[in-house]
């Protein structure tokens, strides 16, 4: 496999991985609707993922249940803390300030790879981390007045973000000496008993939920966690850790467009605005390197 295609595909499994992460506010409204809370719906997150992902693992067998690399528990020390400082970040922020200040994380990424593993940021990499900022202030509402931020909420964000960037470049890490299933059931099963010991207390109400909360558990589980971890390793294996995060920003838009097509929530035209930067800088990645070699092979058939 060339380079070029090599790109385009970890590209493509960039979008899909955010695009299905954008879903999870929809499966967790609807757990909501249910009388649920937001640590309820974390631990049966991490539930389901373990018990679907274990099932199949076993049945598979193809690669090892459980890691024995340190450095994959450190990933998933930091997977877990990000989500556990970004539900701190928005009970203190609104959704729309939290979103930018979390997705600030691929510069981290970008700055973390330039420094430890002097990875160059191009041209076109560095516009479109521009755009995509730009983009988030949009569609968070940030650029429509002034704003009092709380501090405490706003270093809960920036911890989170940057949580979530070391957990993204040790996957650069990792990601070549284990399989993608061993590390997200890792990430799974200790995730889960991280939030059963500090959600303790809303453990037993999960013994009496209804099938249709277990389905829907299973579904966000699938489509939420197991599929777009798997797809974020395998995009960094293929694009780097920069540009992978990068086109995770995608979540954002994905998310809002999903909110009105199945929820009927209302789009401003602002944020319509800033989805167009954010697809823009999404897809001058993703589309770049094929029209790049396109070029090429049109130069040297002249």
């Amino acid at each position: 496999m060339d380079d070029r295609r090599t790109q385009v595909i970890g590209g493509l499994l960039a979008v899909l991985q955010a695009v299905l992460y954008s879903t999870m506010g929809i499966f967790g409204k609807l757990l909501y609707a249910t009388g649920m809370d937001s640590q309820q719906v974390v631990i049966l997150r991490f539930v389901c993922s373990t018990v679907l992902l274990g099932a199949f693992m076993l049945v598979w067998r193809k690669e090892p249940l459980v890691s024995r690399q340190k450095t994959v528990y450190l990933q998933a020390v930091f997977y877990f803390a990000s989500a556990f400082l970004y539900f701190f970040a928005v009970e203190r922020l609104n959704a729309g300030i939290t979103t930018v200040f979390f997705y600030l994380y691929p510069a981290m990424v970008a700055g973390i790879n330039l420094i430890v593993f002097h990875e160059r940021i191009s041209a076109a990499v560095a516009v479109a981390l521009v755009l995509s900022i730009m983009g988030l202030v949009l569609i968070s509402g940030m650029a429509t007045g002034q704003l009092s931020i709380d501090p405490i909420g706003l270093a809960f964000a920036l911890a989170s973000a940057l949580a979530f960037a070391i957990y993204t470049v040790l996957i650069q890490v990792t990601g070549r000496t284990e399989g993608s299933f061993t590390v997200t059931f890792t990430l799974s099963w200790t995730s889960l008993l991280a939030s059963c010991v500090i959600f303790a207390p809303s453990v037993p109400a999960l013994f009496h939920l209804s099938a249709y909360q277990v389905l829907i558990g299973c579904i966000m589980a699938l489509a939420c966690t197991i599929l777009p971890v798997v797809l974020y390793i395998q995009a960094i294996k293929r694009i780097g850790g920069t540009k992978t995060s990068l086109i995770g920003i995608s979540e954002t838009p994905s998310s809002l467009l999903l909110a009105f097509l199945i929820l009927g929530e209302t789009i401003a035209p602002i944020e319509g605005v800033g989805i167009v930067l954010i697809v823009v800088s999404v897809v001058a990645i993703t589309i770049g390197p094929l029209l790049q070699g396109k070029g090429k092979r049109e130069e040297a058939a002249d």
